[in-house]
């Protein structure tokens, strides 16, 4: 026979709220009456009233559970959200008490509402103060929690940034890229020295900006394009004007973005793609109407790819989504590849 351990969990969850409930409702009695000396019928009807009240109350635990999810962050919003928690709890608490005494009192047991309030106001401040208590239980639940999530994740997303980092310094030191580089610097000294001394000088600001990027999270874009134009230097020194890489971007350059990502999405456009006379690369780097950069180049692959895990991209949009709560949108068809960023705001 298998156990629906949910269902199981909530009827627990009902039968603890209801053993408080009782709990709490016969201790007000108890010092309402100040004596042992009640009868047994009280002792039900009061257990009775307890119940119903309680689980009422505790119910909403469930409905701020729903709201939580949608309105609700005491990382980031902590003053907005505890106000607008007070105002939840306060306007349905309410609501539940006013119903159930109501209920009880005038329905049930025939009271008048003078006769009610004449001892009734120690009873509904007392449930007040149950509320508070309660309530202060929910609000601590919640934000440590919610706290704990914002901790795990924060950890995770800098081992992903360590590993992103990695692969790209791994890229640019790999063997293929040194002995690509060396090749063409050995070729443009029996050629053009001084454009040789330009290429090595290049190469050098750009390992030193890889250095220097790796301990940064997030750079602003204008660093970003400056970085990423050496790189393009030195592909067009490689592959000429099979090469190119158009700009279309604001005049004064706006927005952040994780170091390193743009240079990191050309990079796997020439990783990728077949570069030749026949098969020039042509890549665009844009911004759109939706405060995002997108990298777009024509699709022309290579049958296969060594060291190709996909790792980066999924690193990548997992950052940025925690980042600006957006991830990366990837288009694909026969003709192009693109990858659309959100720019990140400070």
């Amino acid at each position: 026979m298998r156990i629906n351990y949910k269902k199981y969990g909530f009827i627990k969850r009902i039968l603890i709220a209801s053993a408080i409930s009782i709990f709490i409702g016969t201790l007000f009695l108890l010092i309402g009456a100040q004596t042992w000396k009640i009868p047994f019928e009280r002792y039900l009807w009061n257990a009775g009233y307890s119940v119903s009240l309680g689980l009422a109350l505790f119910s909403n635990g469930f409905f701020f559970h729903f709201v939580e999810r949608k309105y609700i962050s005491w990382v980031h919003r902590p003053v907005k959200s505890v106000l607008i928690a007070i105002a939840i709890h306060l306007s349905y608490s309410t609501i539940v008490i006013i119903f159930i005494n109501w209920l009880w009192f005038i329905l049930i047991e025939k009271q008048t509402v003078n006769e009610f309030l004449s001892y009734g106001w120690f009873i509904i401040i007392g449930e007040y103060i149950v509320l508070i208590i309660v309530t202060s239980i929910i609000y601590a639940r919640s934000f440590f929690h919610e706290y704990r999530e914002e901790a795990i994740q924060g950890e995770r997303l800098k081992q992903e940034a360590i590993e992103l980092q990695y692969q790209v310094m791994q890229n640019q030191v790999n063997p293929h890229f040194l002995f690509n580089s060396l090749n063409v610097l050995g070729s443009l000294i029996d050629v053009d020295k001084e454009k040789a001394k330009t290429f090595t000088r290049e190469l050098s600001i750009f390992y030193r900006d890889v250095l220097r990027f790796k301990d940064k999270e997030i750079v602003a874009l204008k660093d970003e394009i400056d970085f990423l134009q050496r790189y393009i230097y030195l592909q067009k020194i490689r592959f000429g004007d099979n090469f190119d890489v158009e700009f279309y971007l604001k005049q004064d350059i706006p927005g952040n973005v994780i170091a390193m990502s743009v240079q990191m999405m050309i990079e796997n456009a020439v990783k990728h793609n077949i570069i030749s006379h026949d098969k020039p690369l042509k890549i665009v780097v844009a911004q759109n109407d939706e405060n995002e950069l997108f990298v777009e180049n024509n699709l022309q692959p290579k049958a296969s790819v060594s060291g190709s895990n996909n790792i980066g991209l999924q690193n990548l949009n997992e950052r940025y989504r925690f980042l600006t709560g957006k991830g990366l949108t990837i288009t694909k068809n026969d003709l192009f590849f693109r990858v659309s960023i959100p720019l990140i705001s400070i």
